[in-house]
């Protein structure tokens, strides 16, 4: 009798985002064109500032017939040690190192700075 394979991973739970997050999120990606965890505290968890992503791309996708923003969700490090997410609309913010500096300023984190010389080594 042959063993029954085992999964790789473990399935994550699927975390429902409640209705009126999302249409919160929706609205502040049109304008101002973010959400941090300042608008929704929840966001400090990874696993649902991702499932708000998700869902929030899901609105525009399918219940939205006059919006099409290019939302992106990404995580930021901060000098420090600090990690923040931030989703955003590109046709607002059109860079990364734009939402970068965003959400340092609106969760009061300070940004990595590369030293101001940089040797280049050649092998």
């Amino acid at each position: 009798m042959a063993d029954t394979p085992k999964k790789d991973k473990a399935e994550e739970p699927k975390i429902d985002i409640p209705a009126e997050d999302v249409k919160k999120a929706a609205a502040l990606i049109l304008k101002p064109g973010y959400v941090t965890k300042h608008d929704l505290p929840k966001m400090v968890e990874l696993p649902w500032a991702t499932a708000l992503a998700d869902a929030v791309t899901q609105h525009f996708l399918n219940d939205d017939d006059d919006h099409d923003p290019y939302v992106y969700f990404e995580q930021f490090d901060y000098a420090g040690g600090d990690i923040d997410s931030i989703i955003f609309n590109m046709d607002v913010i059109p860079t990364r190192e734009k939402a970068l500096e965003i959400l340092g300023h609106e969760v009061g984190e300070k940004l990595v700075t590369p030293p101001d010389h940089v040797e280049s080594f050649k092998g």
